[in-house]
């Protein structure tokens, strides 16, 4: 696992409107049975604040990073990679830097 991979949502019933999550989580917390994660949403979202909602495009499809939403799951339950958002991860920072901090 590593941060920034892109895996398919673990929960089957929510799939329609989030897909996929990333993992966020840093590579210097270890041992945990957790992983930190925040869902991409299929562009439902009014997400007109593209600092706090980045757009990414996963598979052809653009998706919003559902900042506000972030959860953790069992890392068992993320199998596979399908992608990985590490050039953007400037983007994930700031998003998460500003629910955070505020800037």
């Amino acid at each position: 696992m590593a941060q920034f991979d892109v895996y398919r949502h673990p929960v089957e019933e929510w799939r329609d409107l989030t897909p996929y999550v990333v993992d966020v989580q840093s590579s210097w917390v270890g041992g945990s049975e957790l992983r930190l994660t925040v869902p991409l949403l299929r562009k439902t979202l009014d997400a007109t604040d593209n600092r706090l909602y980045p757009q990414f495009q996963i598979k052809g499809e653009t998706l919003v990073f559902d900042t506000l939403s972030i959860v953790s799951y069992p890392a068992q339950d993320l199998r596979s990679p399908i992608a990985s958002l590490l050039a953007e991860a400037g983007a994930v920072f700031s998003a998460i830097d500003f629910v955070l901090h505020g800037y």
